[in-house]
């Protein structure tokens, strides 16, 4: 085999090694697919005008956000309201998957949790850290919206 050709067959074996390894986007937690075969859980900062709870009735400018996210990818939405803290501990355990609350991007809670683009140029949403399929969903929503 000549040099040229060896090191052809070694470059397109890595390169088939490391497309087949990977898989983009990396979902460990399998976020996506939970949310669209249950439902997406929302954790609830209660911060009006973003977010707020009345007898149990969620309104404000982040729960019509992720409202009409649901909607338009047909995931059906369980909001919970609980503090910040209470909020993170279950975001990092997967038990949320999204917690929304007027979080700017500088955030207290960005080492804890991963933080998604902006929505309005300053406010985000939480979500587990590290990549994965949902995160990736929302910020092309958010993309969209702020065409």
């Amino acid at each position: 085999m000549s040099r040229r050709k060896l090191v052809y067959f070694i470059l397109f074996n890595f390169l088939l090694t490391s497309l087949v390894s990977c898989k983009i986007p990396k979902d460990p937690q399998n976020s996506w697919n939970k949310a669209k075969e249950n439902e997406l859980i929302v954790g609830v900062v209660a911060n009006p005008p973003f977010t707020a709870v009345t007898n149990e009735n969620f309104t404000g400018s982040e729960i019509e956000l992720i409202r009409n996210f649901a909607r338009e990818n047909h995931l059906k939405v369980n909001f919970i309201e609980d503090n910040e803290s209470n909020l993170i501990k279950k975001l990092q355990d997967y038990k949320v998957s999204v917690v929304i609350g007027g979080f700017d991007k500088k955030s207290v809670w960005k080492d804890k949790a991963g933080l998604s683009k902006t929505y309005d140029d300053k406010h985000v949403l939480l979500l587990p850290k590290g990549e994965n399929e949902l995160l990736i969903h929302l910020e092309s929503y958010i993309y969209k919206i702020n065409k």
